[in-house]
């Protein structure tokens, strides 16, 4: 029996070292997972914008009398994969499950309109987001914008981006940060103060998703690349800002 107990403590003891080292290994992956998922919504976007005369697709859209949003323009460029808009890490908004923010949580899923330009396409959320900071009309032009009339007609090209190296198309999360606006968890913008103005930090604004792979989030470059990024180390200023296509727009 005692030396039953003192295997019993060995192993127990072996648990609490390698566990650690174990979740630890499973977070880079999970990271490098989302990052990879990253590259290839920014794959998709360029193949759109060549496809669509450079323009980059609109972040949300009316089409009559629903909405759709940035997801359903580039889904066939992405190969039709629900799952590359979202993050491993993020366990309650994802796009791959089709659960409407609008339904109660025990509500079945509508997988039938993922990627489609169709109603409740929109309320939907992603463990990914797609950029319009500055999204104000008269502001600094965002990668995607909406187009006019029925928005602020800042819709933008890919030739316009001055310096694709520091402009950020998509990262973690979304920037509903009080819960007002559910049907947009797939945006990241400015929350807080006037949103055409200089300075824009995620830690700081509380989105989640900018910290969410041990303090820090992945972020996909208008030239292709991605990295993990401080997001509250990000310019936002009047000497660059990498939420928008021009270099210096405040």
């Amino acid at each position: 029996m005692v030396e039953l107990l003192v295997v019993i403590a060995i192993i127990a003891l072996l648990a609490s070292m390698l566990l650690p080292a174990i979740a630890k290994a499973k977070g880079k992956a999970q990271g490098i997972f989302c990052l990879n998922n990253g590259r290839q919504l920014n794959q998709a976007t360029h193949m759109y914008s060549s496809d669509n005369g450079d323009w980059l697709p609109p972040i949300q859209a009316s089409l009559g009398s629903f909405e759709t949003s940035w997801r359903s323009y580039i889904y066939r460029y992405a190969g039709n994969n629900p799952n590359a808009y979202d993050c491993p890490t993020e366990r309650l908004e994802v796009y791959a499950k089709a659960k409407l923010s609008s339904r109660p949580p025990a509500a079945a899923g509508m997988p039938q309109v993922l990627g489609q330009p169709v109603a409740n396409e929109i309320d939907i959320a992603s463990g990914l987001g797609a950029v319009n900071v500055h999204w104000n009309q008269g502001g600094a032009p965002p990668p995607f914008g909406r187009p006019a009339p029925m928005y602020e007609g800042n819709l933008c090209k890919l030739g316009a981006v001055e310096a694709p190296s520091k402009l950020i198309l998509f990262g973690d999360g979304h920037s509903d940060v009080y819960g007002v606006w559910p049907q947009d968890r797939w945006w990241i913008w400015k929350e807080t103060g006037d949103a055409n103005s200089a300075g824009f930090n995620r830690v700081a604004q509380g989105d989640k998703g900018a910290v969410r792979h041990n303090r820090r989030s992945n972020y996909a470059f208008a030239d292709g690349s991605s990295a993990l990024w401080n997001a509250a180390r990000i310019p936002c200023n009047t000497a660059e800002c990498w939420w928008s296509a021009k270099q210096d727009p405040h």
